[in-house]
């Protein structure tokens, strides 16, 4: 149940209504505004302020400021006359009859801005898609002008040549026809030369048509590098040789004189025994589920992925597996939190409290998670005052932990509210 804010002040103009509320800085970063030209309402968890306005305002030229300590309403008037109250009187049934109906109002309107903004988003994309095909319709078209241009000045040029060609050539013609005409009247001689004669022209000839040999061409830079890994000396091998390693001893965080060197060595053993117990072997399972930290892993990435059954099936077989692995029953206590089983949520954190002994410094922080969890369930069971002494231990624990200290400060706001909880 919220609580109703009175303590705010109220003054006009003759054009506008101020209103200045009381903020807790602490509500700062998560306030609630719902503001219609009838009703105005600002949450901010758990105070409410809720006021049905005596006439109407012009919502869209009002603001709203938030402040470090305070909200501040600038309400613009439709009409300019003066109120004698800041809200209607009006009974709890004609309330919530107005709630709903600006409820129903402004989902109309915001329906109808929506299909508005989808409207005009699809014209813009219709008008951006014609004014892409113009541009490109431009570009062919300059495209196809240039080419047909180009085109004609080639074919005009290749014109100009063939003109000139043939009349080249049948010059050419009627001057070889002449001398022709001249040489057919001349008398035309046969001679035989001897064999020998004949052999030395044939080799002449033979001569002067045989292809050159080509003479290689050889580079100073290729003979340079192949002269270098001609002589370049290969290094040996190197010699087998035996490496010792020294591992550093643990060292604990904790002074010598606050040391609780025996308490970690004894909870890592009771780790190191929890993940190596097997507990039994079937058939049917992979070698892999027969590990108790496989199901973990498994059973957390069930939780991720929001498959919680499947999760608490992980988490129960690694159990069966190895009854002393903590991690397997506060993980397991969380996947119950998250299903609404509170009560079992509290058993299975006690159970992984009492598997994190000794108290170290290697499990201070997985204490106080569970201890947190544990004191969570209490709450959502009722136990408020059983609750808040549990969260305070986890404080203790963790007393930079921002988390607990907001859930500390909730549960106290709450067992205030309803102090006969046990």
């Amino acid at each position: 149940m919220p609580i109703l804010v009175k303590d705010f002040i109220w003054s006009q103009t003759t054009n506008a209504i101020n209103i200045r509320i009381p903020l807790d800085p602490v509500y700062r970063e998560a306030v609630d505004i719902f503001t219609t030209d009838k009703y105005i309402k600002a949450h901010f968890r758990p105070y409410l302020f809720e006021i049905f306005l005596l006439y109407e305002v012009n919502s869209e030229k009002s603001k709203c400021t938030l402040q470090d300590d305070l909200i501040v309403f600038h309400l613009i008037k439709k009409e300019e006359v003066d109120w004698e109250v800041l809200e209607k009187i009006l009974t709890k049934d004609e309330k919530a009859k107005l709630r709903a109906e600006m409820l129903a109002e402004c989902q109309e309107k915001a329906k109808q801005e929506s299909e508005e903004r989808a409207l005009r988003k699809s014209q813009l994309n219709r008008f951006t898609v014609q004014q892409a095909m113009e541009i490109d319709t431009k570009q062919h078209t300059l495209m196809d002008s240039r080419r047909d241009d180009e085109r004609n000045k080639a074919m005009n040029e290749l014109e100009k040549w063939r003109s000139k060609t043939t009349t080249g050539t049948y010059n050419e013609f009627q001057r070889m026809d002449a001398i022709t005409d001249s040489n057919s009247t001349s008398s035309v001689r046969i001679v035989e030369l001897p064999n020998d004669e004949l052999k030395l022209k044939i080799t002449e000839s033979k001569n002067i048509i045989k292809t050159p040999v080509k003479t290689p061409v050889k580079s100073e830079y290729v003979e340079k590098r192949k002269q270098e890994i001609g002589n370049r000396v290969l290094p040996n091998l190197r010699q087998r040789g035996l490496v010792e390693i020294k591992h550093t001893p643990r060292t604990f965080p904790t002074p010598s004189r606050e040391s609780t060197a025996q308490e970690e060595e004894a909870w890592l053993r009771n780790i190191t025994h929890a993940r190596r117990a097997t507990g039994f072997v079937s058939e049917d399972l992979r070698p892999e589920e027969h590990d108790p930290q496989w199901c973990k892993e498994k059973g957390d990435e069930f939780f991720r992925n929001g498959n919680f059954l499947g999760a608490i099936s992980a988490y129960t077989h690694g159990i069966t597996l190895s009854d002393k692995l903590p991690s397997l029953y506060s993980n397991r206590a969380a996947t119950h939190f998250a299903l609404g089983n509170f009560n079992k949520c509290v058993t299975d954190c006690s159970t992984a409290l009492d598997l994190m002994k000794p108290a170290c410094e290697g499990n201070r922080r997985s204490r106080a998670k569970c201890i947190a969890r544990r004191a969570a369930g209490l709450a959502r069971i009722g136990l408020l005052n059983k609750a808040i002494d549990e969260m305070k231990a986890a404080a203790k624990l963790l007393p930079d932990d921002e988390n607990i200290k907001k859930d500390i400060y909730d549960m106290e706001r709450a067992w205030e509210q309803n102090p006969d909880s046990e």
